[in-house]
């Protein structure tokens, strides 16, 4: 009788080492494929913003170089981390992201002057609060005047 309960225990002792080795061997695996795809998911992200900081910039000063009342309409798709976006001192585009360290900042320099409609700025900033909403946008850059290129969302 009392060999009986040694094999119950035995077995029930090995059920538990297996369910133990599981565990520790599912735990870690899973955690380590969260931020893997977490990290993914941000350079995803960042990976966007710069493709649509580029295409803005790059836009603009194909536009300057094309003349007064050149312009074109671009069709971006703004990512759910982008909160604001912003014109400093008519060179530099900036995006306000959020990330999972924070808030941060991805700046785009420009070697032609950009600027938006005059509603929008404040000193040497200029704000362009639509590009702070994420989603489809069309955007016009348009040569406006001979010394700067105005980008508005449409």
């Amino acid at each position: 009788m009392e060999e009986s309960h040694q094999v119950k225990a035995q077995s029930s002792l090995e059920y538990l080492l297996i369910v133990a080795l599981t565990f520790a061997i599912i735990v870690p695996t899973t955690y380590l494929f969260y931020n893997y795809s977490r990290e993914s998911s941000q350079e995803i992200t960042d990976a966007q913003i710069t493709k649509l900081g580029r295409s803005i910039v790059d836009s603009a000063e194909s536009i300057f170089y094309s003349g007064q009342g050149s312009k074109i309409v671009l069709e971006l798709n703004i990512p759910d981390s982008v909160y604001s976006a912003l014109i400093i001192d008519g060179r530099e585009l900036v995006f306000n992201v959020t990330t999972t360290f924070g808030v941060s900042e991805i700046v785009f320099f420009s070697s032609v002057n950009i600027t938006t409609p005059s509603q929008n700025c404040n000193a040497n900033v200029c704000r362009i609060p639509e590009l702070g909403n994420s989603g489809l946008k069309k955007v016009r850059i348009e040569a406006a005047a001979k010394d700067n290129v105005r980008i508005e969302v449409i």
